[in-house]
């Protein structure tokens, strides 16, 4: 599946484009199934370490593997995968959906986060069940916490490690007045 914005696409990745196990062999599928180059610089060794996370949760839950699999960030123009966004499952029992990212470092600045997430939640939105999207953030990563703000998110718990941030469903929102003003 793939979802378009203005100047990225995000592409679902599949069990078969998530199963190669290292740097080398995951750079060469991704290129040759997504069809286009990986900023070689995001398949570090945490990302590698997602992607075997997501591909078994993607086996496990085969018939839902979107709401449970990685998504390439692909910059349209470049032709070029710079970044993946991450689901971790369906809508829980209070209707949260919780999401990672990771983009290019060559690429920040740009509004490239930005718009894959809100691509993104445009779609986990679509689902009736899906009430809120649940980041979390490391509390020194002033541009994750920019980035979350710009699309709306409040900021609902911290611990010494991380902060976590909700984004509502647009009309949930505006009922309980979580979005920003100018959102």
């Amino acid at each position: 599946m793939k979802i378009s914005g203005k100047r990225l696409d995000l592409q679902a990745l599949t069990a078969a484009e998530l199963s190669a196990g290292t740097h080398s062999e995951t750079a060469a599928m991704l290129e040759q199934t997504v069809g286009c180059k990986i900023t070689p610089a995001i398949l570090d060794d945490e990302m590698l370490y997602a992607l075997k996370v997501r591909h078994a949760k993607v086996l496990q839950n085969e018939k839902h593997y979107l709401w449970y699999t990685c998504w390439a960030v692909i910059h349209r123009e470049e032709q070029q995968i710079i970044g993946f966004l991450i689901l971790k499952g369906l809508p829980n029992e209070q209707g949260e959906v919780i999401i990672g990212y990771v983009i290019d470092e060559g690429h920040w600045g740009k509004g490239y986060g930005t718009e894959a997430v809100r691509c993104l939640n445009e779609w986990i939105f679509s689902h009736p069940a899906a009430h809120w999207v649940i980041a979390d953030t490391e509390p020194d990563n002033a541009a994750s916490h920019k980035l979350l703000q710009h699309l709306g998110a409040e900021q609902y718990r911290e611990t010494d490690e991380l902060i976590w941030w909700r984004i509502g469903r647009p009309e949930t929102a505006n009922v309980r007045g979580n979005f920003a003003a100018g959102s």
